[in-house]
């Protein structure tokens, strides 16, 4: 019973979690259109990769929710 609560509230944070990551990644992704298209610097270059590993690690912790819920129907 525990664990099953116990995995639960995980399951709540890596979903708010994601829910971050993904607004963050939003939030990056305008920046490197402002910095293209306002600025028009290079800037923007330095910003791919965070808006990739922060999509990746999402990506990641989407599975891996997918995964205990699988575990919590059985």
């Amino acid at each position: 019973m525990k664990s099953t609560e116990s995995v639960e509230k995980k399951i709540k944070d890596y979903n708010r979690f994601i829910l971050t990551l993904l607004i963050f990644s939003t939030y990056l992704y305008a920046g490197t259109l402002i910095s293209i298209f306002e600025y028009q610097t290079r800037l923007h270059f330095y910003l791919y990769p965070l808006i990739l590993i922060g999509l990746g690690t999402a990506f990641m912790l989407i599975l891996k929710v997918k995964k205990w819920r699988q575990v919590l129907s059985e």
